[in-house]
């Protein structure tokens, strides 16, 4: 990787590495999602085929569920190839985060899309935390992507509020249906687009979100979270995840306090 590539990544937050995986681990991605899906749903799932009619609601969550589970999805995570592109993104210590996992995006299917977040309000992490975002088939504003604010990982923490009933405990998990984004994002993005095989990495703490799939087929990606073990701080904090402790007992650099929020539930 050259010096140019790093500058780019920690200037903008965000890069695109073309033909970054051997065709061979893809391969053995779709063979063993082939292999999970005629178990669970029936002999005439096919990776490569949308097939609603023999999709219902209760198998596709049973799929969804197995995807996290996948021994493919432990050789993407521990992929020596990606451990060395984030050592040479100036991650000094790459470890990875609790949450690895594929999604299933069916065309047309806005119900399960992520507004405008940063990963890190719900994940937690160092400060220098990435998301490796794997597409297996073409991404872009037709099949469904990710769109990117630059330069927007450089500001910490944006405004946040909270959206649910959960109560605010020190060990209690938030997730993406309990925080969201307190601000209107009017910067311009960046909408990826990649192949399969192309490796798309960014910043936890940058701004993004994700596109609706508007093609005739499904869209597989993966998503792997790596921290940074050796980041200032992160270890005297008790290397924070966003299963053990959550975004209201961690601060970080640029962190903007939501007063209000904190007040209403600490009174609970």
């Amino acid at each position: 990787m050259d010096i140019s590539q790093k500058e780019f990544f920690e200037e903008n937050g965000y890069i695109v590495l073309p033909q970054f995986f051997n065709v061979g681990l893809f391969h053995e991605v779709r063979q063993e999602i082939n292999q999970i899906g005629q178990f669970i749903i029936g002999k005439e799932f096919d990776f490569d085929t949308y097939q609603p009619e023999i999709m219902t609601p209760e198998k596709q969550s049973q799929l969804y569920d197995r995807l996290h589970y996948l021994p493919c999805l432990s050789r993407l995570s521990g992929n020596l190839d990606l451990l060395t592109a984030c050592r040479e993104l100036g991650l000094t210590l790459p470890v990875l985060m609790g949450c690895c996992n594929m999604r299933y995006d069916r065309p047309h299917d806005i119900k399960h899309l992520f507004d405008w977040h940063q990963d890190t309000l719900y994940l937690l992490g160092s400060v220098n935390a990435v998301t490796a975002w794997i597409p297996f088939s073409r991404v872009d504003e037709h099949h469904g992507t990710v769109q990117l604010i630059p330069r927007s990982h450089q500001t910490g923490i944006h405004p946040y509020k909270k959206i649910s009933d959960k109560l605010i405990e020190e060990q209690r998990q938030f997730l993406q249906r309990d925080l969201s984004l307190d601000e209107d994002v009017t910067s311009t993005p960046v909408t990826v687009e990649a192949d399969p095989g192309d490796l798309i990495l960014f910043k936890q703490m940058m701004l993004h979100r994700s596109l609706p799939n508007m093609s005739g087929r499904v869209r597989w990606t993966a998503q792997i979270r790596i921290s940074d073990l050796a980041y200032p701080g992160f270890l005297e904090a008790g290397c924070p995840t966003g299963d053990k402790k959550n975004i209201f007992y961690q601060s970080y650099p640029g962190f903007i306090h939501p007063l209000s929020v904190r007040y209403e539930n600490k009174s609970r």
